[in-house]
């Protein structure tokens, strides 16, 4: 791979990781209720039972999207460090070469799509 087409990759991951530890941010402050509006599951401030289902609901769901988020930076960081040990672009399971347009599609992609498509199956 090309140095610029990897100066690109790495500007485009570099972002999206400032976009999700904003966003990691902001869902830690909902949980821990310091955004000034949620207090987390116990607030205590609904009056009716539906309110605090939904409520409750929506608790959960933060938490279940903080939780992706944080499997999402991980994967961010992994590309990263793989663009800095010169491995980006390869296939961790064959060491082929993952084609640029699942790249462009899933910039922390670490499996070409022949080997991506064997795991999902399960027959690796």
């Amino acid at each position: 791979m090309r140095k610029t087409e990897l100066q690109r990759f790495r500007k485009l991951l570099e972002a999206e990781k400032e976009r999700v530890v904003k966003s990691m941010t902001q869902h830690e402050k909902i949980i821990r209720g310091q955004d000034g509006e949620s207090g987390g599951p116990t607030r205590g401030h609904s009056n009716h039972l539906a309110d605090q289902g939904t409520d409750e609901y929506q608790y959960e769901a933060t938490i279940h999207t903080a939780n992706t988020e944080g499997r999402y930076l991980y994967h961010i960081e992994e590309a990263l460090a793989r663009i800095e040990d010169g491995s980006y672009g390869k296939c961790e399971r064959c060491q082929g070469k993952i084609a640029m347009d699942r790249l462009k599609a899933l910039p922390h992609a670490r499996l070409c799509i022949e080997c991506k498509e064997k795991e999902e199956e399960g027959a690796v």
